[in-house]
């Protein structure tokens, strides 16, 4: 196990060192780039009447924007979002295929090893120049860890803001007047956007391991029992929001949301999904007020990360 400072345990420490790459500052620093990427996206569809939500947008911006954090070159971007999927399978209880799967692993596992290595040789700014100056230091970071951290970093850092995206479009335009209204009143968007994680959630189910011996509406968990939590059940719990079943993008308490799960097991990219959900929503409901559903939004096989394949657009002026 690799050991941080003062003996501190390495997922711990781990967890220190790659949340300086999330810090406020750094977050905010990306607005510009996220603005830029997202323009360039945006542009080329302004001018064709109907488009795929996920294929166009959804998946491009968040991989170029961890990309970017993490320092992959941008000309090897496209091969993430294959990589991506099949490594998002292996979180559902059945894979429909392993070996599809492993060899993506094995795949992404060796550009990241390749790239671990010419940024030891040039190293840059980026968070994985800060992985490998930490596995330098000594015994506190192991190449295993780097590559792992590096390898899960890419992976949760777009395959849950694609959902985001595509499950929070669907949703406001589900909503009768919620896509032009968001449009129309700007100041909605930060709480829109927690109310969009609340009410489709990217991730809907995660584990944790039980600290001690509980009871729970009459089972008995013992210390060391792996349970299953529903995010997105909990996210729909009637005792918590009101009309949890319903879309109400100025709901108060929005932000109560376990999208992001709590404590020592926070996303820490949510203010990296956050920042991102509230620029692509602002962007699409300003330039395209009068966008609609083209044909039913085509569901992904998946049940722990739950998003779409597809989400076909038209603007209904265009038509």
């Amino acid at each position: 196990m690799a050991v941080g400072p003062a003996g501190q345990p390495g997922s711990a420490w781990l967890r220190m060192l790659v949340s300086s790459a999330f810090s406020p500052g750094r977050i905010a620093g990306l607005e510009p780039f996220i603005r830029e990427v997202l323009d360039r996206l945006l542009t080329p569809l302004d001018t064709v009447a109907g488009f795929d939500l996920i294929d166009d947008v959804a998946f491009p911006l968040p991989i170029a924007v961890i990309c970017h954090l993490l320092g992959v070159p941008a000309h090897d971007q496209a091969r993430f979002r294959a990589w991506g999927q099949d490594l998002a399978a292996t979180l559902d209880p059945e894979i429909s295929d392993e070996a599809r799967t492993r060899a993506s692993e094995l795949a992404l596992t060796a550009y990241l090893r390749d790239l671990a290595q010419r940024r030891r040789a040039d190293p840059d700014d980026t968070l994985l120049s800060a992985l490998i100056a930490a596995e330098d230091g000594g015994d506190r970071l192991s190449s295993t860890e780097l590559i792992g951290t590096a390898l899960l970093l890419l992976v949760a850092g777009f395959e849950t803001t694609v959902n985001l995206i595509g499950n929070g479009t669907v949703a406001l335009l589900g909503e009768e007047g919620a896509w032009r209204r968001l449009g129309e009143e700007p100041a909605l968007l930060p709480g829109a956007v927690e109310e969009l994680l609340r009410y489709d959630s990217p991730v809907q189910i995660t584990s944790r391991i039980a600290t001690e011996d509980l009871g729970l509406e009459g089972r008995a968990i013992k210390r060391g029992d792996v349970v299953l939590v529903a995010l997105g059940g909990a996210n729909r719990d009637p005792d918590a929001f009101e009309r949890p079943g319903q879309l109400l993008i100025d709901r108060p308490d929005a932000s109560r949301h376990l999208a992001f799960s709590l404590g020592i097991h926070h996303c820490l990219g949510a203010a990296l999904a956050r920042l991102e959900g509230r620029l692509v929503f602002g962007e699409l409901t300003h330039r395209y007020p009068d966008l609609v559903l083209s044909r039913p939004p085509v569901r992904r096989p998946l049940m722990v990360l739950r998003g779409f394949e597809h989400v076909p657009v038209t603007r209904t002026a265009a038509r």
